[in-house]
């Protein structure tokens, strides 16, 4: 008797997929969330094990897009200010990383004293990095799984020549503009493909994947 074949997760890629997961967290969103959301077949392992490093990321995001608009204040009250107030940790951790600092003009005049954090790295990353695998499904039909190595890193400002280099790429918004992103893969080998994020059009993230190197890949034969 056939079968249809199990879904495997769209995240890890080699998991049996038993949940739906939204792979843009749904905690970046204010409510009423939009009815754009994504969501990709997921292991209950990657749909479930990303809720901590999920709630850090929504908090530094929301202290980092500040509180003066509706959709950032929403952001703010509804979600990052009810998550510190259950989370010690993650205010003792945002505390000890921060410190007062001078804020400037771009001509280098200062007029104003203020306190900033550091970003948590590895949250922001891990965040990113499953938005990535899990769009690149959505998009492609496809798993990257253990194939790939994906590569993360956020960027303080857009320049021209990075937005002119992206240009031709594909773009789709979630929400009313909260997250809007660029996507791309190289046709001669689909592995390679390119992400750029803008959250509430004040924080930008890159990344990129490309083929996993073999373990002796890099070794040169002298024979």
């Amino acid at each position: 008797m056939y079968s249809a074949p199990e879904t495997l997760c769209a995240i890890c890629g080699h998991e049996k997929a038993k949940t739906v997961d939204h792979i843009i967290p749904r905690g970046i969103f204010a409510n009423p969330r939009p009815d754009n959301m994504i969501t990709v077949p997921s292991c209950s392992k990657c749909n479930h094990g990303a809720s901590t490093q999920e709630e850090a990321f929504r908090v530094y995001l929301s202290l980092h897009v500040g509180i003066d608009t509706p959709e950032t204040k929403a952001l703010w009250d509804n979600h990052a200010l009810k998550t510190l107030k259950h989370n010690k940790k993650l205010i003792r951790k945002i505390l000890k990383n921060s410190r007062m600092v001078h804020v400037q003009t771009p001509s280098g005049i200062i007029y104003d004293r203020r306190l900033a954090g550091l970003w948590d790295s590895d949250a922001h990353d891990m965040v990113i990095e499953r938005m990535i695998r899990g769009l690149y499904y959505h998009h492609y039909n496809a798993s990257l799984d253990r194939k790939v190595t994906c590569r993360v890193q956020w960027l303080r400002q857009l320049n021209e020549e990075l937005l002119k280099a992206l240009e031709n790429f594909s773009q789709n918004t979630v929400g009313s503009g909260q997250l809007v992103y660029r996507y791309g893969r190289a046709v001669e080998d689909p592995l390679y493909s390119t992400w750029l994020f803008q959250f509430y059009g004040r924080h930008w993230a890159s990344g990129y994947t490309e083929p996993a190197k073999k373990p002796n890949e890099s070794l040169v034969s002298l024979d």
